[in-house]
């Protein structure tokens, strides 16, 4: 497998937690056990780092080409 592959994946998966929580958060449902302010605070961070691993999904793939 690909690191492009894996790479795309965990960018995914933390991008839909990242929302989870933001909507969790919005609507103030405990998720986890996780508190609003937690929430609220994780949200930003997961989305961060599905951004990072988007990054360097793209950068592989460009690699992985030559």
């Amino acid at each position: 497998m690909k690191w492009s592959n894996v790479l795309h994946w965990i960018s995914a998966i933390s991008a839909v937690i990242g929302v989870l929580f933001f909507l969790a958060a919005l609507f103030n449902v405990s998720l986890l056990g996780l508190s609003r302010s937690n929430l609220f605070n994780d949200a930003p961070t997961f989305l961060l780092i599905s951004i990072a691993f988007g990054v360097g999904t793209i950068l592989h793939m460009k690699l992985e080409k030559k």
